[in-house]
């Protein structure tokens, strides 16, 4: 997950937490999200975020990325 997410913060010359962020606001079943920041740039990077609008694509990659591994009963052996 950290290597996409660091990929995608290149690309848009972002950082990895504000495109973090930015991913956990555009889940559907996410209604709000808790941050925190220890300094001034830390808390302006957190909230331009909000802004973020990632495309659909870099949601795929993202979703992919997060994927969990299927747990009993649900696993395949």
């Amino acid at each position: 997950m950290i290597d996409v997410l660091q990929e995608i913060a290149e690309e848009r010359e972002s950082t990895v937490a504000g495109i973090a962020l930015a991913w956990l606001l555009q889940q559907p079943a996410v209604t709000s999200i808790i941050v925190g920041a220890r300094r001034p740039e830390q808390l302006r990077d957190n909230l331009r975020a909000s802004n973020v609008v990632l495309s659909e694509g870099e949601m795929t990659r993202l979703d992919e990325a997060s994927k969990l591994k299927p747990e009993y009963p649900l696993w395949d052996p």
